[in-house]
């Protein structure tokens, strides 16, 4: 791990306090010699300068073996513990340093030499702090970014395994029915061609969000039950009413193409007993119901599980369902002002 740049714009600042303290505190005693003042204040420099080295090796290692910012704690107790260590050890190399060139030795007095230390650690401590609340700070930011390209990742591979499903068997049975369209009716041909181009315009240029709005989703579902009536014919009655006011408001892209597939996928569609579908919007909720006329008793509504999972990683309110024996209900909230779109 190289040397975070903050490290190269503090050194400068902290050597050159730790030199004002020095000549504050230390040179002062050597007043009436020059060059005992500024030999001291040379080799001080230089101390500070290996001693920062030193404490710069020790932090990047501790980074390296604890980088994540769940491991922060561990991280702190033994940065600061190696802080400690080698400070003391600094000042004690320095003052056998003084001891044995002979400056003065005698003139320090224990308290000055305790205020000394306690006054070095303190600086230590503190812009150690800075540092590690800027490291801490970047490696938060860092793992929201990869939090948010998982999530993306996440919703990006749901809504591409749903449009693969969509996609090959609708297809099939759309240019199967087209095919009979062509030489049964060809006007309706025509329009069955116009219908099944706007669904596939509309797999191919949804939000890159994951969202649509309501407006969007009801015209898209027009064109898909068209294409899907042209199969099952009378089997199927839609009854689809979306209120103006529901209009802007946001639901994860093909939301109702999921409760419709999941409601022909899970029961029996036959002329003498249709289908009946009803999508519609009253007091900010979107209500999606059907007759419940099961293929067999066990049957399991397939793909609800993945749509809730949309709904909870978009941090959306969930889809509340409802069954009565007779009617499936699904009612999805989106009044409320996360599920609205912003218009000028």
């Amino acid at each position: 791990m190289k040397n975070p740049s903050q490290w190269k714009w503090f050194r400068p600042l902290v050597i050159l306090v730790w030199a004002l303290l020095l000549n504050l505190f230390l040179v002062q005693k050597f007043i009436g010699s020059n060059w005992k003042s500024l030999t001291i204040t040379l080799a001080w420099l230089g101390c500070t300068l290996v001693t920062w080295q030193v404490m710069a090796w020790w932090s990047e290692k501790w980074r390296a073996r604890y980088p994540d910012i769940a491991q922060t704690r561990p991280r702190i107790l033994g940065t600061f513990s190696g802080y400690l260590v080698i400070e003391v050890v600094s000042q004690a190399l320095f003052f056998l340093l003084l001891y044995f060139a002979r400056w003065d030795w005698e003139v320090f007095t224990l308290k000055e030499y305790c205020i000394y230390i306690i006054l070095c650690v303190v600086t230590l401590f503190s812009v150690g702090a800075i540092y590690e609340l800027i490291y801490s700070l970047s490696q938060y930011g860092i793992a929201l970014q990869e939090e948010e390209a998982i999530k993306k990742q996440s919703l990006q591979n749901q809504f591409d395994n749903l449009k693969s499903q969509v996609n090959p068997h609708f297809l099939f049975n759309s240019l199967n029915s087209l095919s009979a369209l062509v030489e049964e009716d060809p006007v309706q041909a025509g329009t069955f061609l116009d219908e099944l181009s706007s669904v596939y315009r509309y797999l191919l240029h949804t939000s890159e969000n994951g969202l649509a709005s309501l407006k969007s989703e009801s015209e898209f579902i027009h064109s898909y039950l068209f294409l899907t009536s042209a199969r099952y014919g009378a089997a199927i009655e839609v009854e689809m009413n979306i209120d103006d006011s529901c209009a802007h408001c946001m639901v994860p892209v093909l939301t109702l193409q999921a409760l419709v597939d999941n409601a022909i996928r899970n029961n029996v569609v036959m002329k003498q007993k249709p289908l009946k579908l009803s999508i519609t919007t009253q007091d900010g909720q979107l209500e999606v119901r059907n007759s419940i006329q099961p293929k067999n008793l066990n049957a399991a509504r397939e793909g609800l599980e993945a749509l809730i999972a949309r709904f909870r990683d978009l941090h959306l309110e969930e889809p509340m369902l409802f069954d009565d024996g007779k009617t499936f209900t699904v009612r999805i909230p989106v009044g409320t002002p996360r599920n609205q779109l912003e218009t000028t």
